[in-house]
């Protein structure tokens, strides 16, 4: 059996996934090993519902059905996603690591906080001549924030330095809170500090674009550096100072040492590698050949990043269009189909929109949507193999994946991300070997419009359920289950057009129960009702399921239907005459219940008007009411 990895990550950190899914990838693939990443998009501005909804997928996957787990542990810090791993790993007892974050009784492959932050305090105060540091830090509690911090202020302490404690503030690692937050704080200095030096580089950004609002220049007026060398960092102007933690490699050495652990090795617990430092415009160092051939990239991404976007955009009012059509459930997958069929391009040739079956369910009944955990069957609304379009069906959710290939020679790396409406589970979208879409928040954005345009749905089906209900009301007699007289307008009476209209035979039968008055003032309304409705009854039972039968009033029936789906007319008179007695009999009713049946049959070239007609099925019925009273009468 070919072995699995379980992998989990915050989809946010999409430039640190790049390299990181590499390194994974890459040494997975050398021994053939499948790779499941589970992504969450929590977030620290995120409401608590939605965050709900994200760490849902951390219930997805049985972690018994895979051979290790590798936790991407810098990332995992909103939610308390790490303890909630940490109790899931430990309870099945299987090979685990952390990659950068330090969790007990989890081996952990990191790099240290504290070598890299060290020579760019020293390289800052030595080179730059810094004395007065401003620290935008991460959340006060993490433990990678606390050691950037404690080594910047060692260096200070060692140049006689000092940090004013209103000089820090918690940008908990987010470069729109920095943008709330700087306008604030640089109106209330007096006095530009020396440096901004931030705990990582998307703050770092966050600075310098604040800094540069309120009319300063970097690093001609104030210095700003940052952490972990994103790429995007060097795309940045000016080049954002950090430094840099060998993510593909990390990643790489983690995925190694958990297969290790997998084939038996024994545990390290903490393997520490060292950071360094990398310096960069920001700080006030010339721009290297590195940062030059990556701010060329830069100026090409500038045009034709807007490009990829508004493609993008167009992929996702095609999504919001397509879905907010459907009506009914069996839609759904046609609908989707239509959609990825014109355009798969984005989500690449082998995917799959899982939907939960409870959330399929609550579409047309009462049935509760799943806030924790997934349904033991998902639906898959669609599903795409090899560029071609499956057929709509189903799996069990401990499958995960459609069409899984256990024995291919070849690795696959799978992203799950959860689709789900506030904290109600939707189901997932699961993308095979396309890790690339977690590149510029794109996934984010569809796996949004996938959710709203499957809340839309559900909404359109529940409102098409309820009118179709209203509906039915509106149209049928409430003491027989019959049509009534709106029915009669606007559903018997257009059926016969439609007969007409494709040259077929019908027939129109008229009934009436013989003396009705005589058993509502003798016996009352109440067994008059029951007359009716017995009637009613021995009608539908008698005519094909694909006539229309209709309280027309009172005690008067109007049946229309095709002649075709009915042999014998006489005999079907007898047998709805043959049920009432039937009925009487068991009922053990006080009073006699006969009525008369008149018909005409309607041939397919006939020219009588609609009234013509009726008058002369109601005629013939009047004929066999007669009899019926003069029978009677003797």
């Amino acid at each position: 059996m070919k072995k699995k990895i379980a992998v989990f990550t915050n989809g946010w950190n999409d430039e640190y996934l790049d390299f990181a899914l590499e390194g994974i990838y890459d040494t997975a693939s050398k021994h053939n090993i499948d790779v499941f990443v589970f992504l969450d998009y929590t977030s620290y501005e995120k409401s608590k519902e939605n965050i709900i909804g994200e760490l849902n997928i951390l219930n997805l996957p049985d972690l018994s059905e895979f051979d290790g787990v590798l936790l991407l542990g810098n990332t995992l810090y909103v939610a308390g996603e790490i303890d909630i791993l940490r109790e899931k790993i430990l309870e099945k007892d299987i090979p685990a690591v952390c990659l950068e974050y330090l969790i007990d009784d989890i081996d952990c492959i990191r790099t240290e906080n504290i070598n890299g932050m060290k020579e760019l305090a020293e390289h800052i105060i030595e080179v730059h001549g810094v004395k007065r540091i401003f620290w935008v830090g991460g959340p006060s509690d993490n433990s990678e924030s606390i050691d950037r911090y404690n080594a910047v202020m060692e260096v200070m302490e060692k140049h006689g330095l000092s940090m004013n404690p209103e000089d820090t503030v918690d940008g908990s690692w987010s470069f729109s809170i920095i943008q709330q937050l700087m306008p604030k704080i640089l109106e209330e200095m007096t006095e530009l500090p020396d440096a901004f030096v931030c705990a990582n580089d998307v703050m770092a950004m966050g600075v310098c674009l604040s800094l540069e609002k309120a009319g300063y220049k970097v690093p001609d007026d104030v210095i700003v550096t940052g952490f972990d060398n994103l790429l995007s960092g060097s795309y940045f102007s000016p080049t954002i100072a950090s430094v840099d933690r060998g993510w593909n490699k990390r990643s790489s050495q983690a995925t190694e040492h958990l297969i290790e652990l997998m084939n038996g090795a024994p545990r390290e617990h903490d393997i520490i590698y060292n950071s360094s430092f990398d310096p960069g415009q920001s700080c006030g160092c010339p721009l290297t050949a590195e940062d030059a051939a990556n701010q060329k990239e830069a100026g090409r991404r500038t045009y034709s990043l807007p490009l990829e976007r508004t493609v993008f955009d167009w992929h996702l009012i095609d999504i919001d269009e397509y879905i907010g059509q459907v009506e009914v459930t069996s839609e759904l997958h046609e609908f989707f189909e239509n959609l990825w069929k014109n355009n798969h391009s984005y989500e690449g040739d082998n995917f799959a929109l899982c939907v939960d079956r409870a959330f399929m369910q609550s579409m047309e009944t009462d049935e509760p949507i799943l806030v924790e955990g997934y349904s033991e069957k998902m639906d898959v609304i669609f599903c795409m193999v090899d560029g071609k379009s499956m057929p709509q069906g189903s799996i069990y959710t401990k499958d995960l994946v459609p069409y899984y290939n256990s024995n291919s020679k070849k690795t696959s790396m799978y992203l799950f991300i959860p689709i789900h409406n506030r904290q109600y589970c939707e189901g997932y979208l699961v993308i095979k070997d396309n890790y690339k879409v977690l590149k510029d928040f794109y996934l984010n954005s569809l796996q949004s419009h996938i959710s709203s345009a499957l809340d839309r749905s559900r909404k359109n089906i529940q409102l098409e359920s309820m009118y179709k209900k209203l509906e039915e009301v509106s149209v049928t007699d409430e003491l027989t289950g019959l049509l009534n007289r709106m029915g009669y307008e606007k559903i018997a009476i257009p059926y016969l057009e439609e007969l007409r209209e494709q040259k077929k035979k019908a027939i129109i039968m008229v009934a009436d129960i013989n003396r009705m008055k005589l058993i509502n003032d003798k016996y009352g309304h109440l067994h008059g009702d029951m007359a009716i409705k017995i009637t009613a009854e021995a009608i539908k039972k008698s005519i094909p399921k694909e006539w229309k039968a209709v309280r027309y009033g009172g005690d008067e029936y109007v049946i229309i239907g095709e002649a075709a789906l009915c042999d014998n007319i006489n005999g079907l008179k007898k047998k709805t005459i043959d049920d009432i007695d039937r009925q009487v009999e068991d009922m053990n009713l006080p009073f006699k219940l006969s009525v008369s049946i008149g018909y005409v049959n309607v041939a397919s070239n006939s020219d009588l008007s609609m009234e013509e007609c009726f008058r002369m099925a109601d005629s013939a019925m009047y004929q066999m009411k007669e009899v019926a009273h003069k029978k009677e009468a003797l």
